[in-house]
């Protein structure tokens, strides 16, 4: 699957569309993974239990869900494009930790968390910033266990189990018709 989003972002379809915001990537990975064979499902609810020490909301639908070769793979999806930089890059780690259940699970044999953007804030050192900004933007910043959440009250925190070095993974999107100037942080979750 992965290649298979990868190339999606190398050259895309002919007739896809730009990427505007969160529905318009889910819609066009889909139709993407369907012209590839797959069979997709939107929001799919699921009841998931954190780990031991989450104390966010427990997030309940996953954005797609692709059946394809004999393989269940959950992915959520980030197209942020209005700032909100450590409030984002928090919901993602939520994200990850939201297709982690759903694996440890077994509700799907693996999963991505797909953050896509056009925001050079989110994937370069600005001079400013937290720790949740380091873990996307300092190369060899590992990204597991307790993540607090970064602004306001600062009164929750999520669970990851795994262990992801998201500073090292973002690509450029190289069909521009896609996104102008973007970067794709994908983050591959197996059990």
């Amino acid at each position: 699957m992965r290649p298979l989003i990868e190339a999606f972002f190398q050259r895309a379809p002919d007739n896809c569309g730009a990427l505007y915001n969160e529905r318009s990537l889910q819609l066009e990975l889909a139709y993407y993974f369907r012209l590839m064979g797959a069979h997709v499902e939107f929001e799919r609810p699921y009841r998931i239990t954190p780990l031991p020490g989450t104390t966010c909301k427990a997030k309940s639908n996953l954005d797609l869900v692709v059946q394809m070769d004999g393989e269940t793979v959950a992915i959520e999806l980030k197209v942020p494009l209005n700032g909100r930089h450590p409030e984002t890059l928090y919901d993602f780690c939520n994200d990850i930790a939201f297709v982690e259940a759903i694996v440890r699970e077994k509700f799907a044999d693996r999963g991505f968390c797909l953050f896509v953007t056009n925001d050079r804030a989110f994937w370069t050192d600005s001079g400013r910033g937290s720790a949740v900004h380091d873990l996307f933007r300092r190369k060899g910043t590992e990204l597991t266990g307790v993540v607090q959440k970064p602004t306001g009250s600062k009164d929750t925190a999520v669970v990851i189990s795994g262990r992801y070095f998201p500073a090292e993974s973002w690509k450029g999107v190289r069909d521009e018709r896609l996104m102008t100037g973007a970067q794709y942080l994908l983050t591959d979750v197996v059990r």
